[in-house]
């Protein structure tokens, strides 16, 4: 019996080193694992960050854009007769498409859209907001688009409207016919009453199309 137990011994010693051996490869493979996550993390926080750094230029230089146009495009369309409803930038940086959106107090016909085009094309191109290489289409708003001018609410005293727009602390919806506008208010006919919404609180108005 003595003469075995250098043989135990052995065995022992080594499920006692291969236990620990595979115990410390098991908590370096996690700290490596760990290690790989927090730089794989870093690395898609910094990427997140630098794509949304640049979007953020993007629109910022964007909105600059439109509004230095706004500022150039609306007298020259009022001296038409129209007045500018919005403008849109859209497609590649490289070449542009300008969205001009006027309308008048009556309605307004492609001839006089196409006439304000010629009129503002060159104020565009010399403007150098846009380069040299851009596409311009200048037309009405059209059914579905939301109203910006107060002229437009007028034009459609009588139609279906869907409104949105701010009570106090909470954003309110209504649907009906705008019979009326007085005092810096639209007087809307819903099925529930007649609400009467200020302007200033509108955050969206779309006419809609009675089936």
């Amino acid at each position: 019996m003595e003469k075995s137990r250098p043989k135990t011994c052995k065995r022992t010693f080594l499920k006692v080193l291969i236990h620990r051996l595979r115990r410390s490869f098991a908590e370096r493979a996690v700290v490596w694992v760990e290690q790989v996550d927090s730089l794989m993390y870093i690395a898609l926080l910094r990427l997140v960050a630098r794509n949304f750094w640049a979007i953020f230029l993007e629109d910022m230089e964007k909105t600059e854009k439109i509004e230095s146009l706004k500022r150039l495009l609306k007298p020259a369309i009022e001296s038409n007769g129209a007045f500018l409803v919005d403008i849109s930038l859209k497609g590649d940086q490289r070449r542009p498409l300008l969205e001009v959106f006027c309308e008048t107090e009556s309605g307004i016909s492609i001839d006089k859209c196409a006439e304000i085009s010629r009129e503002i094309l060159p104020l565009i191109d010399s403007s150098r907001v846009l380069g040299d290489n851009f596409r311009l289409d200048v037309s009405s708003p059209g059914i579905g688009v939301p109203l910006k001018d107060k002229r437009q609410f007028k034009r459609n005293i009588g139609k279906l409207m869907s409104i949105k727009y701010r009570d106090e602390l909470e954003v309110k919806h209504i649907e009906g016919d705008m019979i009326d506008i007085k005092d810096e208010k639209m007087v809307v006919k819903t099925q529930s009453g007649t609400v009467e919404v200020g302007f200033d609180l509108v955050d969206e108005a779309i006419v809609k199309i009675r089936w």
